[in-house]
This record gives C-alpha cells, sequence and structure tokens, in this order.
C-alpha cells in the first residue's frame, strides 16, 4: 500500500505539520470505519487496523455508546517498537471522535448530538459526553497533556472542542483545600494537549441544517462563539481542509474490498 510506504519513511515527518494533520486524519477514518464494520457484523480492527497500523499506533480503547452500542470514538497509543529518538515527535496517545453517520443504527443518536450542539453551543446534555471526558482525564493521566493529541471531523470535532472545555473548567471534589491549584492544573492541561479539529460543526454549517435554529440572532451567536473558542485553544483547528472534507467518500469503498 502507498500509505504504508509512506509511513514508513523518516519519522521526522512527524514535524511536519501536514503529517501530522494527515495521521489525525486516517485515525478518524479508522474510527468510522470501527462502526461501520461493527454495523455489517463484520471484524472492525481487522479493516480499521490498515488506517492506524502504518504509523506505529494501535487501538488502545473504543468509545461505545452504552445505548446502542456504537462506536463514536477510540483511543489510540504509540506501539512499544524501538524507533529512532526524533519519533518521540508523534503523541504518545491520541483520541479520535468520528462525526455523524446517516445509517439506520447511529442516525438518532448522532443527529440528537449535531442539533444540540448547533442549538447550544454545546454538547452538555449528551449521554456520550461523560464517557468522552473520562477518557481524556485517564488518558492525561497516563501520558501526560502534552503527549496526548485530540482530533475530530464534524461533530467529532465538536465532541474534542467540548471535553477539552470541560477539562479546563474542572474543579476537583477530591481536594477541598486547593480548588484554585486544581483549576488551574487543569486548565493548564487542556491548554497543552495538541488538537487537530475537522470541519468543526460551528464552521461549515450546511443551509439544510441552519433551518432548526429558531432565529437568525441565535445561529449568529453560535457561529461566533464558536469561531472565539476555537481560536483560544492552542490546537489546530482547521476549515474546509481537502482530505477531512473526503474523508467520508472512501470509507465504503475501502470495507467494502476488504471483505
Amino acid at each position: 500500500m502507498a500509505m504504508a510506504a509512506a509511513a514508513q519513511v523518516n519519522v521526522s515527518v512527524w514535524r511536519d505539520d501536514d503529517y501530522r494533520r494527515m495521521v489525525m486524519a486516517c485515525l478518524i477514518e479508522a474510527v468510522y470505519l470501527l462502526e461501520l464494520e461493527r454495523q455489517e457484523r463484520r471484524d472492525a480492527a481487522a479493516v480499521a487496523q490498515q488506517w492506524w497500523k502504518p504509523f506505529r499506533y494501535r487501538l488502545a480503547h473504543e468509545l461505545v455508546d452504552e445505548r446502542d452500542g456504537s462506536v463514536f470514538g477510540a483511543i489510540f497509543e504509540r506501539d512499544h517498537q524501538p524507533a529512532a529518538a526524533v519519533d518521540g515527535e508523534a503523541p504518545r496517545a491520541v483520541i479520535a471522535f468520528r462525526g455523524t453517520l446517516l445509517r439506520g443504527p447511529t442516525i438518532r443518536r448522532d443527529v440528537e448530538d449535531e442539533l444540540r450542539l448547533l442549538a447550544r453551543n454545546s454538547l452538555r446534555g449528551s449521554a456520550r459526553l461523560a464517557g468522552a471526558l473520562q477518557a481524556l482525564r485517564a488518558t492525561i493521566e497516563r501520558f501526560g497533556s502534552e503527549n496526548v493529541c485530540l482530533c475530530g471531523h464534524s461533530l467529532g470535532a465538536g465532541f474534542a472542542r467540548q471535553v477539552a472545555r470541560m477539562l479546563a473548567s474542572s474543579s476537583s471534589s477530591s481536594s477541598p483545600p486547593s480548588p484554585r491549584h486544581h483549576h488551574h492544573a487543569a486548565a493548564a492541561a487542556a491548554a497543552s494537549l495538541e488538537f487537530h479539529l475537522f470541519n468543526a460543526p460551528y464552521l461549515s454549517l450546511p443551509m439544510g441544517v441552519r433551518s432548526v435554529v429558531k432565529t437568525a440572532d441565535c445561529l449568529l451567536k453560535a457561529v461566533r462563539t464558536g469561531v472565539a473558542a476555537v481560536g483560544r485553544w492552542h490546537g489546530k483547528a482547521l476549515k474546509n481542509v481537502a482530505y477531512a472534507n473526503c474523508i467520508l467518500g472512501y470509507t465504503r469503498l475501502e470495507s467494502s474490498r476488504r471483505l
């Protein structure tokens, strides 16, 4: 595979922003495939692994909606393989979130979260949010925030941004003597995370979806606050990236070819 060959080149490419974005897009595609193949009752990992193995990652944990068993995200960790020192430029863990899938098994839950995000500029109230935040905290505790990357496409970009916001604003109930210290630590952890947000919902709203917002003022407020929120993070928020827009285009093609 050409992609696999490209991934095996000098690991110093990890210092290149375009290469990092390409890898993150591939990991997001892997999450799409994990859910699509699950729906087809196939060995999802056998198909999706082509999108993480070439970059020396492994699937550590799937983020699953307990209501219907759907996979909405995944945690990828670096393989424990000997590599050149410069390979340390790669994130040790990546949490990736997929976007909306308009298919029977997932359309209801996905669209509910899409509308929640659009109308409220927040995913609070989503049944998936607690699991996503717990996964982020556990991954940071294990690897350190400077070694963790968050990425997502469309609705998934909204989840990535939301859990980082919640991490930054969280306070600890287990350490009441110094809540201010904990708050600053949480904010610092969120600020040091690496982000790759592809086609975040606020930045590329289709005209058909805009009609669900009651007034133009509400939409304008959502767009403005969404853009401002992206600008505050130290991550990389990307609008209309070519391969992010195409990410759904080859999902079914690759899936059907493999099995």
